[in-house]
């Protein structure tokens, strides 16, 4: 199933002026209120069976925590305990690059340099991992969120991924592209439209975007996990092989009790966990306790 041009012509023609988001939108703002710092590189290998997974830290930054509380604020300490987190306004967004020889394929964008200056990571943290971006040949989106797919512009607002075709359920296609969805959102939400259609235009436009079919092996040893979300169409990209299974998950939109009902899958099959919106790297092992409750256990580094 490909994404037909002529069902985002009028999202297109209401973004013309819209390419360039402003820095005042909703998301520079919030990378506005972190203080400029020499960013090292933020890499972590990991090798599941014969594939090799990398961690892409696009860099943290600070949000407005009320925004996206799903609990009373007295009850925010244990839950970010659980998570081992303390601050609830720091949020990490990393993505995670997988290679089998000489093929590379991406889970997520990232925020992207057009969301702020000092953002916009992955592609150089993707280079010190030895990895050209011209070398990747698939990006898999666990939603359309802005978070995921700002990333795939550069600063000329072309294509970072030149050789990649874009991979995103139909649910996330529907919901993010579809003319009237864009029409009919609040005024408030616009600019998270703007920020995805204008992000995966040159796809699009270059043929480049493709339906992720729940349970389709995309890959050898990598399928499409439908996951409870933020926003419609959250999936989640399942890596079987050598024995071993690691899911990646990525919407950091999604409320505390769906992502406790995504991890929960992954406790009980005792998967290891990338969790894109967990502290960097985001390897972590999950446990199911009485009463339903989660542990997370981060997962050590291993030699480079």
């Amino acid at each position: 199933m490909k994404l037909k041009l002529g069902q985002l012509a009028g999202a297109m023609a209401m973004l013309a002026g819209l390419h360039l988001l402003p820095a005042s939108s909703v998301y520079a703002t919030d990378a506005a209120q972190t203080p400029s710092l020499v960013q090292i590189p933020g890499v972590e290998r990991r090798q599941v069976g014969e594939l090799e997974v990398f961690a892409l830290s696009d860099k943290r930054f600070v949000i407005d925590a009320t925004r996206l509380a799903k609990l009373p604020q007295s009850e925010w300490t244990q839950a970010l305990a659980q998570s081992f987190k303390t601050d609830p306004g720091l949020k990490c967004v990393t993505a995670y690059a997988i290679r089998k020889g000489s093929t590379v394929v991406l889970v997520n964008a990232g925020r992207g340099v057009r969301q702020g200056g000092d953002l916009g990571q992955v592609t150089e943290n993707l280079k010190a991992a030895g990895i050209s971006p011209d070398e990747v040949s698939a990006v898999f989106l666990t939603s359309l969120h802005a978070d995921q797919v700002s990333g795939l512009l550069g600063n000329d607002e072309q294509r970072q991924f030149k050789n990649a075709q874009l991979y995103a359920s139909p649910e996330a296609m529907v919901h993010w592209l579809a003319d009237h969805h864009y029409v009919q959102a609040p005024d408030e939400q616009k600019v998270a439209f703007a920020t995805t259609i204008t992000s995966v235009m040159p796809y699009v436009k270059s043929g480049k975007l493709q339906a992720a079919e729940t349970g389709v092996s995309l890959v050898p040893g990598l399928s499409v996990l439908p996951l409870a979300g933020g926003t419609p169409g959250s999936v989640g990209y399942l890596i079987d092989a050598g024995g071993q299974k690691l899911l990646i998950t990525g919407d950091g939109t999604a409320s505390i009790i769906d992502h406790r009902r995504n991890l929960s899958q992954a406790a009980k099959q005792r998967w290891m966990v990338a969790d894109g919106y967990a502290p960097f790297p985001g390897f972590e092992r999950v446990q199911l306790k009485a009463g339903g409750v989660l542990s997370h256990a981060p997962v050590r580094a291993m030699a480079k």
